[in-house]
């Protein structure tokens, strides 16, 4: 007996191939990524048989009654640690600052008068100096790097920028490229949550970022309100932006770069 293969309706395999091509494609969990993506980690979340690194972190990093770790239940403990910051990391020998004459140091009105308004205040003790305890706030002009000194009426010289018209806009990632006088001006903000995770654990990730979130939000809105405009750059080259603020990109590693329309930054 000969037994016919089944029939399929022309329109009926039609309407098959249509519904295959138009209908999302999504790779079993048990699938080895080739190309590692934000979409496949939004599509495999619920069937990870780990969890993703972001959702470990942020687990970890939550409190409850039956918490392991023991944060600081006041400032006292926190304020005491970075009185200790300030006055051991952040005081280096004045033989150091000053060698033979010529200053590794420079004080704010060397700096253009636009420039220094709201970094002067991080000379004073008070609250906005306290955000520069989980960070690091860096200036760069005329083709040299400072760091902001807290409750210091001066900043370091960290080095001469060589080959500035190369190297500064090859830290950005955006289309149409940087131009160089978009970028000669600029403020890095360097995070170092570490200091932070002495004392809170994982948790001092979270205090960080709201740390920078504070920074960002007084350099932009004083800016803005003296009329120079600043763009906060958040996503750019990290290793050649970490390279170029001598960060490790580990307990320092940089989170934002400003910059400010040249006609502003040439005043």
């Amino acid at each position: 007996m000969t037994v016919e293969p089944p029939h399929i309706a022309p329109d009926f395999f039609a309407e098959y191939i249509q519904m295959f091509l138009e209908s999302p494609m999504i790779p079993s969990p048990h699938s080895i990524e080739l190309s590692h993506s934000a979409t496949s980690d939004y599509l495999h979340r619920q069937v990870r048989s780990k969890p993703h690194l972001a959702e470990l972190y942020h687990e970890n990093s939550k409190l409850s009654p039956h918490s392991t770790l023991r944060v600081p239940s006041d400032t006292s403990t926190l304020e005491q640690v970075r009185r200790w910051f300030f006055e051991t990391a952040y005081r280096v020998d004045e033989e150091i600052l000053v060698n033979n004459g010529s200053g590794l140091r420079i004080s704010y009105d060397q700096l253009s008068e636009w420039l220094q308004g709201p970094l002067k205040l991080f000379s004073q003790p008070g609250s906005m100096t306290n955000l520069l305890y989980a960070t690091d706030l860096l200036v760069l002009q005329d083709g040299i790097l400072f760091r902001v000194v807290p409750e210091s009426d001066y900043l370091w010289i960290e080095y001469e920028v060589q080959d500035e018209a190369t190297l500064l806009p090859g830290l950005f990632w955006r289309s149409p490229p940087v131009r160089i006088e978009e970028c000669s001006t600029m403020l890095i903000v360097v995070a170092c949550p570490w200091r932070y995770m002495l004392l809170y654990g994982p948790r001092g990730y979270r205090h960080t970022l709201f740390d920078i979130g504070r920074l960002l939000g007084y350099l932009q809105n004083w800016y803005e309100s003296y009329g120079h405009p600043v763009t906060a750059h958040q996503d750019f080259l990290d290793t050649k932006a970490d390279e170029f603020a001598q960060a490790d990109g580990v307990e320092r590693s940089v989170y934002a770069l400003l910059t400010f329309s040249p006609s502003n930054a040439d005043e």
